[in-house]
């Protein structure tokens, strides 16, 4: 089998639980024989983009192999599908906080960041996956509203990453206090050295520019969610 359709079938079976070339196929709308045949020729260009947009798979790492398998922006394996059956000492808590960050009209910040609860995963997935500078730096937080559908959805609990707070230095989706409030909205760079702060969803996209005229503060880097539908 061709190494690209194996990273393929890799990818489906831990991010969406997918197992089979029929399943694979209608996962990404091709045809069966389609699948068949990037087994033995390779995921085509196209193939590879449509698994990026369903699965959050990095096209590049279908086919080259060469860096990490996703973007951190995809939905995580449920935990019986996690690469190793985590043990007592290799388990990690992380705090979930009261706090919540909105993917609409803002979220009102509390005076503090209330703990309210852990979740715990193995620290072998951690930093397989994730791949913080520092463990101890990752939060738990719910995301509430529609702006950042399809790539997150109202109610997902969001696994951030507090020390990673430089848009500039690495582009992704943020936690962003503004006013007094708490947003999630995807930041990148744009080529004029401003960054540039948007939506995902299409029938709702905003686009906003930091330039330095407004008080943001960049309380850490989304890398990874969780949700609750069926996969």
């Amino acid at each position: 089998m061709h190494t690209s359709a194996d990273r393929l079938y890799q990818a489906a079976k831990l991010l969406r639980d997918i197992s089979g070339q029929s399943a694979v196929a209608r996962l990404l709308n091709e045809s069966p024989q389609t699948v068949k045949n990037w087994e033995t020729r390779g995921v085509s260009r196209s193939g590879a983009m449509k698994a990026e947009n369903v699965l959050g798979v990095r096209a590049n790492w279908l086919i080259t192999g060469e860096g990490d398998m996703t973007s951190g922006s995809v939905i995580a394996p449920r935990e019986e599908f996690l690469p190793a059956t985590p043990t007592a000492t290799d388990l990690v808590r992380i705090p979930l906080l009261a706090n919540s960050g909105s993917m609409g009209p803002g979220n009102e910040v509390l005076d503090s960041d209330y703990v309210v609860g852990d979740l715990s995963l193995s620290s072998h997935w951690i930093n397989q996956y994730i791949k913080p500078g520092n463990i101890r730096e990752l939060r738990f937080i719910h995301a509430h509203g529609e702006s950042m559908a399809p790539t997150f959805s109202d109610g997902d609990v969001l696994l951030v990453d507090a020390g990673s707070r430089d848009p500039a230095a690495h582009e992704g989706v943020y936690v962003l206090e503004l006013h007094g409030k708490t947003y999630i909205k995807r930041v990148r760079m744009r080529m004029s050295g401003m960054l540039e702060v948007s939506s995902d969803n299409p029938t709702i996209k905003t686009v906003d520019e930091l330039n330095g005229d407004h008080e943001v503060r960049v309380l850490g880097r989304v890398v990874w969610a969780w949700n609750g539908r069926k996969l």
